[in-house]
């Protein structure tokens, strides 16, 4: 598909050139990710995967903090998937399920919110893993977001924000 087929500026288009924030050569974030790597079993490190797909469909959808938590091996495998599957003309690219999965989930999330006359809720993400929604999604504010998952999952999830400068509280 051309660029004029698509109508999405080339900038935009995730299986350009990529190019991983600077954030992500830290020794703090690159040792956290290492030990990701080695130390969690496939169930866990699919968290980083769905954070690349993410961030890397971020014409599709605002994530500013899905990079941080993908890391560079995982930003690299979705991206060298995505470029794969275009030029073998695949009938799916990878990352648009992760893209449509995810604005299906606010679009229901913020649905439901709104039923209750807006203001604030309780939410519970169960398996929330490198998710975002309660840093990205401003209808999420004056909820109290509970996140929950394996306990070394969301330290690692903290310990990532706490090692980042792009994190502010």
């Amino acid at each position: 598909m051309s660029n004029q087929e698509n109508g999405m500026p080339e900038e935009m288009q995730p299986w350009r050139e990529l190019k991983l924030p600077d954030l992500l050569s830290s020794d703090t974030i690159r040792e956290l990710h290492a030990a990701i790597e080695s130390e969690w079993d496939s169930s866990r490190r699919s968290a980083c995967q769905i954070a690349a797909g993410r961030a890397l469909w971020k014409h599709a959808i605002h994530d500013p903090l899905a990079e941080l938590f993908a890391g560079e091996t995982y930003m690299r495998n979705v991206y060298e998937k995505i470029k794969k599957d275009r030029l073998n003309n695949a009938r799916e690219i990878s990352g648009v399920i992760v893209a449509v999965r995810t604005l299906w989930f606010d679009s229901k999330l913020e649905a439901a919110l709104s039923s209750f006359g807006g203001g604030a809720a309780q939410v519970v993400l169960l398996g929330a893993g490198m998710d975002t929604r309660p840093y990205r999604l401003s209808f999420l504010k004056e909820s109290s977001v509970f996140e929950v998952d394996f306990a070394e999952v969301l330290q690692v999830k903290t310990n990532i924000l706490e090692g980042s400068s792009k994190f502010k509280r």
